[in-house]
């Protein structure tokens, strides 16, 4: 059985569906072509950067310590006799002269010695006086033949005796004396007290340090520093020393001895510094600080925000100038400042570092820059 054919509507109806999957795709190839075509047209991102331009500056290395100004000589000063303190005439801080009587004992019992080895003395002066007589005597009746020459020779031996005791009775009396003088204890030299141990009424025992006597004249620094930081043969550049109260005085100084005893509760080796001319502001116990610089090289440093890392390396994104890209390149790190990292190695003079927006840079990507002050 033959279908019947359609109407010449249904006609043109098929013919139009049949033709729209036909310009739905070449519309489509149309837009792609556009999309590539601007996408081919729209220039590559560059990220923007600033950079500075690497180049060699004096690296100073720098140590620095507190310590206190003390005399060059200090004396301890104590009674070479033990006693009982009747006055004290100074305290710490005072300033003495040389002679000057600091504190006395009880003299009591030495005046006592004193004056029985004054009675001493007394007594044998007038036994060398009979003694002498009685051999005077001797001598004469000898020669008129009235006394043996034995008689003689014991009137001498007794008169030699009591000289001999004479002398003894004297320097007994010395002694005496010199320990009544040592109830008295002086200033050795012109200087400061800067400690005592003595307060009236005690009981000192001989050669216990009651004052400590800073001498006039030069000034040393002193500083206790870590053993450790002795351990090397580099010998300072220069040092200074300056006043921790007015950081404005400050003076030159030179090493003048290291001590070769350790502390060994603290770990610390005693340092002391000889002052060149020191300012009348740096007086006994002020504090102070040693500014030390104890090298000096031709480093490239550069700031702390260029530092990145690269395969567990330090690294530092550079720019070539004449592709405009970005690379991380590896250093080598010789140390960390506060404001800065100085390298070893990886850097040389003229090259560009990024200093801000290498967070977000990759390799060989291309970038725009401005530069800025040299680091």
């Amino acid at each position: 059985m033959l279908k019947s054919a359609g109407t010449p509507e249904q006609s043109v109806q098929h013919q139009k569906r049949s033709r729209l999957p036909f310009a739905t795709a070449i519309l489509a190839v149309l837009a792609l072509s556009a999309c590539n075509a601007e996408k081919e047209d729209t220039p590559p991102y560059l990220a923007h950067v600033r950079v500075a331009t690497t180049e060699m500056q004096p690296d100073l290395i720098r140590a620095s310590g507190t310590g206190e100004i003390k005399a060059r000589v200090e004396s301890d000063l104590s009674f070479k006799i033990t006693g009982r303190v009747v006055s004290r005439t100074v305290s710490v801080g005072d300033h003495v002269k040389a002679g000057q009587i600091l504190a006395t004992l009880d003299p009591v019992e030495q005046k006592a010695d004193l004056d029985s080895a004054q009675a001493a003395l007394a007594s044998q002066e007038a036994t060398v006086r009979m003694t002498s007589s009685v051999l005077a005597r001797r001598k004469a009746l000898t020669q008129t033949g009235a006394m043996s020459q034995q008689d003689l020779d014991s009137a001498l031996q007794q008169y030699q005796s009591a000289v001999k005791d004479l002398d003894a009775a004297r320097a007994k009396l010395d002694t005496a004396m010199e320990t009544l003088q040592q109830t008295e204890l002086r200033a050795d030299a012109d200087g400061t007290i800067t400690a005592r141990s003595v307060e009236t009424g005690q009981v000192v025992q001989a050669s216990s340090t009651v004052f400590t006597l800073a001498h006039d004249g030069e000034r040393d620094a002193v500083f206790n520093v870590q053993e450790s930081a002795l351990s090397g043969q580099m010998a300072p550049i220069s040092l200074e020393v300056v006043l921790v109260s007015n950081p404005k005085i400050r003076a030159a100084a030179t090493l003048r001895e290291i001590s070769p005893a350790l502390d060994t509760s603290l770990g610390t080796v005693r340092v002391k510094l000889s002052i060149t001319n020191p300012p009348p502001e740096m007086t006994l116990g002020s504090a102070i600080t040693a500014n030390v610089v104890m090298d000096r090289q031709e480093r490239i440093s550069i700031p702390w925000q260029s530092m990145f890392s690269k395969a567990g390396k330090s690294a530092v994104w550079v720019v070539d100038p004449d592709k405009k890209v970005a690379l991380l390149k590896t250093v080598t790190v010789e140390r960390y400042d506060a404001s800065k990292v100085v390298l070893a190695d990886g850097l040389k003079p003229g090259e560009l570092i990024v200093v801000d927006g290498g967070q977000f840079l990759r390799e060989n990507q291309p970038v725009s820059y401005s530069q800025e002050a040299t680091q």
